[in-house]
């Protein structure tokens, strides 16, 4: 029988906040956003991926940048790239992202911003944003390719926006860039994992692992508890409670990267597991 599987590492965020994204850095570092919603504040933590220990704690775009926000100050997570994390504000009254700031989690410092901008798609030589504006009364976008490691321009798109759609089709997916590998949802009964878990759930495969995260009603009959497995061979190696009473099903918490699992239990709990 297979070796039971049991945690690397654990990570909690500071004052309860909720672990909203995580992302991976090139080598060896992932940064987790946490957010306390009901305050409007948002941090970024960085932590080893050997040990989870905290390599930049608690990171907050307001104590760097003054001014260049916007209105909520609420920044989040846009996307990563080699050695940064780059963090995005909003548009004033709209949910529309706008500004990029690169960070060098080991400076613990912002490298580089370009606030006027919003990102659009990384691609092999670049990173595809573009400048709100308006002519003539009606809104406008002027597309721009930046060097992603010093955000200098290396081509104006302009409003050319064929080309930018053109260019776009070419971006690099979150999971090529990060290595990693996010769920699939199946449906009751299906093939792959359906001899091995009941009701509804999402799955990851991967060569000889098979991970689930099984939905299902709470004893209330109102909330939502969700159970993650882990197989190797067919044989479970690890088991945890996912969540527990959710009013939604508590979907997209979890991916493998290699043979390590990472997944958050509870909204606020990141655990890492290697499975083999």
């Amino acid at each position: 029988m297979p070796e039971q599987s049991v945690p690397l590492w654990r990570y909690l965020p500071s004052g309860n906040a909720r672990l909203w994204r995580i992302m991976f850095l090139e080598p060896d570092l992932l940064v987790c956003e946490n957010r306390l919603q009901e305050v409007g504040k948002t941090s970024f933590t960085c932590l080893s991926l050997a040990s989870g220990k905290e390599i930049l704690k608690d990171f907050s775009l307001s104590d760097h940048v003054q001014g260049m926000i916007g209105e909520s100050c609420m920044t989040g997570l846009e996307t990563v790239r080699g050695n940064l994390f780059y963090i995005h504000g909003y548009q004033d009254n709209s949910p529309e992202h706008k500004g990029i700031w690169a960070v060098d989690p080991r400076k613990a410092d912002v490298v580089w911003a370009r606030p006027e901008a919003a990102f659009v798609a990384n691609l092999d030589d670049g990173m595809l944003v573009y400048a709100a504006g308006s002519f003539a009364g009606f809104p406008e976008r002027s597309y721009f390719l930046l060097d992603f490691k010093s955000g200098e321009v290396l081509e104006t798109i302009g409003d050319d926006a064929a080309k930018a759609n053109k260019m776009r089709m070419g971006a690099l997916s979150d999971e090529a860039l990060q290595k990693i590998e996010l769920p699939v949802m199946q449906n009751p009964g299906g093939t792959g994992a359906g001899s091995l878990v009941e009701g509804f759930y999402e799955s990851i495969e991967h060569d000889r692992l098979l991970v689930t995260v099984t939905h299902s009603p709470a004893e209330d009959g109102k909330t939502f508890d969700a159970t993650i497995e882990a197989f190797r061979d067919s044989i479970k190696v690890y088991e945890d409670t996912l969540a527990s009473r959710t009013t939604v099903p508590s979907v997209n918490y979890f991916l493998l990267r290699g043979v390590i699992l990472y997944y958050i239990r509870g909204m606020n709990e990141l655990i890492s597991v290697r499975l083999q």
